[in-house]
């Protein structure tokens, strides 16, 4: 997607009736670029914008629905991950913009079209998971040593070795006077 495709994204407000207006995008591999995203080599994810448009604000409805080629976590073989994820936000209108906060924009006044293209990317992002682990791992299809490793580290020697007890030799000397007083 070139820099001026991302024009697409441009949602123009004005001239809109209050109410709720719908837009959908279908999301490849050059979207995510643009945004120097890397660690993916394709994606296909749909998404959904719904805008309720009222006289004091736009509220925003992003979910985002579809498949994301990541590498895993373990072996750092490409998969294909999942992705669902629903985000809100309101544009409200004030002086100056303002986007400090995730969920609340200020737009100038005299603005008439809002670019959700960054909103859609962070929602897209967030929905990937922290840890990205392979199916064929969990289903114990993938075998490399990485993943011997991890799910034999139950099984090693170091685990298995019983701790030491460490008894502080005061102790033992109040022992020892307990034992002597007996005799």
């Amino acid at each position: 997607m070139k820099m001026n495709n991302l024009k697409l994204f441009d949602i123009k407000f004005t001239g809109l009736n209050n109410g709720i207006h719908r837009f959908e995008y279908q999301i490849d591999q050059s979207f995510l670029e643009h945004f120097e995203f890397e660690e993916s080599q394709k994606c296909d994810i749909e998404v959904n914008v719904e805008m309720k448009k009222s006289d004091q604000m736009l509220e925003f409805f992003i979910h985002s629905k579809g498949i994301i080629n990541v590498p895993c976590d373990i072996s750092n073989e490409m998969y294909d991950q999942a992705v669902e994820r629903t985000q809100e936000f309101l544009i409200k209108f004030g002086e100056e913009y303002n986007d400090e906060r995730d969920d609340l924009i200020i737009l100038p006044y005299n603005e008439h079209k809002y670019n959700i293209a960054q909103q859609i990317y962070e929602n897209i992002i967030l929905s990937i998971p922290m840890k990205r682990v392979h199916p064929d791992i969990i289903s114990g299809k993938m075998k490399t040593k990485n993943t011997d490793y991890i799910i034999n580290a139950d099984d090693l020697e170091i685990d298995k070795k019983p701790k030491e007890e460490y008894i502080d030799p005061r102790w033992e000397t109040l022992k020892k006077l307990l034992t002597d007083k007996k005799k």
